[in-house]
């Protein structure tokens, strides 16, 4: 390899073996044309906070480390590699040919004047160019080695609280032999940290990038996509999310504060980290991924809050999909009529069918909230888990919700008749009404067993599979339902002071019961028969979409993100037939 100008160029030698064959006729072809290098930094000039200083006719605003001499470690051939400029050049150039580079002769006589030994290598040499500052860094560090010393002598709080922060930082990132340094130099503390992650982030780069035992050309995620992958593992993990197998660093990561990894992202897009921790968490939440970062965290802890909301509606309500907002319209055939008999030189006759229909439509319902400057700086977990956690729940409720209100709003039917009403034989009001029993269970049985077809002409024979009732009927009735045997004399589940000699038929599983307390909330004595999941109360959601979106923009009205969850669904009854109401008394 060798130095052109400002580019460093060299000749890629491709391994004999069958497995370099393929990546080696694309690089020819043209396909592949991107390289990664790997290196390692052997000198280093520190820029302090709030200081400028000139290296090599570039200016460098500090704080920041700006690498003066580094040594290649590894190059690799990749799809797309994160410098546009590291790439093939074309073979028939004669620039390609490399010669090893030499240190120009007057600069080596110069070395030499002022120590280096004539019987010096060219490595040598360069090594003892590379150390040319180090007496004014040396004078720098004595003397802020006498004011470190002078601040011990004080033992004020303040130093004694700087040694703290800092043997506490190192510790976390596994970097105690920093601690002594950072210490005896009188580091100030904004220093510190700054070198503390300089060095934590250098550590898990290298550890990422290490190539040992590995083919040299390595064809995978971009380095962007893999910082991604373990900074979002990391923070799912400090929202108390487990992951079977996080991204490689994510352990690494979760020690981090939310303002640690606002820096990291702002690092990783080549963003200035300097100035108040507002404003560079502010610059992180517009230029870097730290926003689309939060946003997946949101997503999975959005999902767990909807999954782990517990809803009684899937258990006896059918599903169904729409594709816009548009009311639409079920039509229902009524059932053919009966075969006839044909005589002999007989005409076959035509039968009349029926038809009716309902109409449902979804809306959408939603809720904005935000993750703010102030809370990340905070290192506020309960915006980044608990909020959103929050929200997928609050959607979830939201389905419940609207597939009960198909039951208590009593709405209106295709035939402009309430769900519930006598003119349909699926009612009984409160003056008739009585608990879950042997009567009235069988009352039910039987009216939905005699329903008839749309022209009125056969029985359905609907048998029903569920109970729906309040919390408040949840005790007698499951007395009832797990009582084999009832006295002749009382048949209903809270009476208790006869002895039980009477069969109950509907004991065990003859219906499936579900108690909810939406159902408390309209009345406390109403309960309900319903027959087979998918033939009375349909939930529809727009194109299918069972869980809720969320969507994100950049805070106007609030510093910060702000997140909006929504969802879109509906819910109704398509046919009367299936279901049951006694009002109780």
């Amino acid at each position: 390899m060798k130095k052109e100008d400002d580019q460093l160029v060299g000749r890629a030698i491709f391994s004999s073996v069958p497995e370099a064959e393929s990546p080696f006729t694309k690089v020819r072809e043209g396909h592949l044309t991107d390289f990664s290098i790997g290196y390692r930094v052997v000198g280093s000039i520190w820029v302090p906070e709030e200081t400028t200083k000139k290296i090599k006719g570039h200016e460098f605003e500090g704080p920041l480390s700006v690498a003066t001499r580094w040594r290649v470690k590894e190059l690799s051939i990749v799809p797309i590699g994160a410098d546009e400029d590291a790439r093939v050049r074309n073979e028939t150039r004669n620039d390609n040919i490399l010669e090893e580079p030499k240190m120009d002769e007057k600069f080596r006589e110069y070395l030499e004047s002022i120590g280096l030994t004539r019987e010096a290598t060219e490595d040598e040499a360069w090594a003892f160019a590379g150390t040319l500052q180090a007496p004014k860094e040396k004078e720098k560090r004595d003397e802020e080695k006498i004011d470190t010393d002078k601040i011990r002598a004080e033992a004020t709080g303040e130093e004694r609280s700087r040694i703290r922060e800092i043997d506490a930082m190192c510790k976390r990132y596994e970097l105690s032999d920093m601690a002594d340094d950072l210490v005896r130099e009188g580091t100030p503390i904004l220093e510190a940290r700054e070198k503390v992650l300089t060095r934590a982030e250098e550590n898990w780069v290298e550890k990422e990038t290490k190539r040992k035992d590995r083919p040299m050309i390595e064809i995978g995620k971009d380095e962007r996509d893999k910082f991604r992958a373990a900074v979002g593992d990391a923070l799912t993990l400090r929202a108390g999310m487990e992951i079977e197998k996080p991204a490689p660093g994510a352990d690494e990561l979760r020690g981090y504060t939310m303002v640690e990894m606002a820096r990291l992202c702002l690092r990783n897009a080549n963003e200035k980290t300097a100035g108040n921790v507002m404003e560079m968490v502010g610059r992180a939440m517009t230029v870097s991924d730290f926003p689309y970062l939060l946003a997946n965290v949101a997503h999975k802890t959005l999902f767990e809050g909807w999954n782990t909301q517990e809803e009684t509606w899937p258990i006896w309500c059918g599903t169904g999909s729409v594709s816009d907002f548009k009311t639409h319209y079920s039509p229902r055939i009524s059932e053919a009529d009966d075969l006839e008999e044909v005589p002999e030189e007989g005409e076959y006759r035509y039968g009349k069918r029926t038809e009716a229909q309902e109409s449902y439509s979804v809306v959408t319902y939603g809720k904005l909230y935000a993750i703010t400057r102030q809370a990340i700086i905070n290192d506020d977990l309960n915006a980044l888990s608990n909020q959103p956690k929050a929200h997928g729940e609050a959607a979830a409720r939201k389905v419940g919700d609207v597939a009960y209100a198909v039951l208590t709003a009593n709405a209106a039917m295709g035939d402009a008749v309430a769900l519930f009403h006598a003119n349909h034989s699926n009612f009984v009001d409160h003056a008739s009404g009585a608990a879950p029993g042997i009567s009235t269970i069988a009352a039910g049985v039987l009216a939905m067993k005699n329903q008839t077809d749309l022209r009125g002409l056969r029985s359905l024979n609907i048998q029903p599979r569920f109970m729906l009732a309040p919390n408040a009927l949840e005790g007698a009735a499951e007395v009832f339902f797990r009582s084999e045997r009832f006295s002749d004399a009382s048949t209903i589940a809270t009476d208790s002071s006869m002895a039980s000699t009477q069969v109950n038929p509907y004991a065990g599983t003859y219906l499936t019961r579900v108690y909810d307390g939406r159902l408390d909330d309209n009345d406390a004595l109403q309960w309900y028969l319903a027959a087979a999941k998918g033939k009375t109360v349909i939930v529809f959601f727009l194109n299918g979409i069972k869980k809720p979106y969320l969507e994100t923009k950049k805070g106007w009205s609030v510093d910060g993100v702000e997140y909006k969850v929504r969802i879109d669904a509906g819910a109704k009854a398509m046919d009367w037939r299936g279901l049951y109401e006694n009002d109780g008394n």
